[in-house]
């Protein structure tokens, strides 16, 4: 790792038995207090990142209480683990989880010596508590030596810079091989990359009511210029009256589009209230959104401007024809 942390352009590197958003489950039991529980199949559980020191720090998970692990946190130190705030906020609610005590099968009991943000282990929308288990933080030091070459086939390196992969990796390579000849460097991944994969399942169906969407502004904004050409078919001998009394070409255009804006209003208008009314009932739909909500008012706010203009521009062409009638013409139409 020291090599690669020379490398010019690495601010940050180290390595761990377990990637976030990489579908790998490394789940354990583990108690709190000095009761132990039963049996195993009745303790909860967590996700164990069994790490390097600074592996935290690079993949900048903030550090809310404590300290991260560092160096001296091996195997002849006392157990240390950092754990994440879902475990602290769930286990430790009316007490500072720093100094208190976590008891994992196997290994014994660790002293808790921070407290880090948690970590959307399964994708960005992992709400299933089934799934999004709390996390715990191990150094890979202080693993006990029969569970060594378990983890060891596991590990990654996971390094944060600037520069772009492409131009990294071969130095890195050239370290890893520097330090051990026979050992393969491969799948290789950014997390932009790792984001986007784990966003795959939602992907289609988002275009797919993308592509819906796009088609029922389409018809509405077709249906739009068809009720205002309509009615200006019937209103044409009105605007030749009055054009004739002396009203302006601007007066018919904002005349007409007026009429299209009112149906706009009221159509946005009856369907916000019919989207406000059926969010509940579509709620099992609601893990193809990420950060937003069903009755989010920015994204109601938005969706209605943009039908509001589609109205305006299906009716102008209707309106800019019907402001530029002529008069006499007009006012002979039947």
């Amino acid at each position: 790792m020291d090599r690669i942390r020379q490398i010019p352009g690495i601010e940050a590197a180290d390595f761990t038995a377990l990637v976030p958003l990489s579908q790998h489950d490394n789940s354990g039991p583990f108690w709190v207090g000095s009761s132990q529980p039963p049996s195993t199949a009745e303790m909860p559980r967590a996700l164990f990142y069994w790490t390097g020191p600074d592996y935290v720090s690079t993949m900048e998970i903030p550090l809310l209480r404590g300290r991260f692990l560092t160096r001296a946190d091996d195997v002849q130190a006392e157990q240390v683990i950092v754990i994440d705030s879902m475990l602290a906020a769930s286990y430790f609610p009316d007490r500072d989880a720093v100094g208190q005590t976590v008891t994992i099968p196997h290994w014994g009991t660790a002293r808790v010596i921070g407290v880090v943000g948690h970590v959307r282990h399964w994708g960005l929308d992992s709400s299933d508590p089934l799934h999004d288990k709390p996390q715990i933080y191990a150094s890979f030091y202080q693993l006990l030596d029969q569970w060594v070459p378990t983890f060891r086939s596991d590990l990654t390196i996971t390094v944060r810079t600037s520069l772009d992969i492409s131009t990294i990796i071969p130095a890195i390579k050239s370290a890893v091989y520097g330090a051990s000849g026979d050992q393969p460097v491969y799948n290789v991944h950014t997390m932009q990359e790792l984001v986007s994969a784990s966003m795959a399942t939602q992907r289609f169906p988002m275009i797919l009511l993308s592509a819906f969407a796009v088609l029922a502004l389409l018809l509405a904004s077709v249906g739009i210029y068809g009720v205002i050409s309509y009615s200006m078919t019937q209103r044409v001998q009105e605007f030749g009256i009055r054009m004739a009394l002396g009203a302006m070409q601007w007066d018919v255009l904002r005349m007409v589009l007026w009429q299209g804006l009112r149906l706009a209003v009221a159509g946005v208008t009856i369907g916000a209230a019919a989207a406000l009314i059926l969010t509940k009932a579509l709620s099992s739909f609601s893990h193809l959104l990420y950060g937003v909500r069903g009755s989010d008012p920015s994204t109601l706010i938005a969706v209605s401007l943009v039908l509001i203009g589609a109205a305006i521009l299906a009716s102008y062409v209707p309106a800019r024809r019907a402001a530029r009638l002529d008069p006499i013409i007009a006012l002979r139409h039947e």
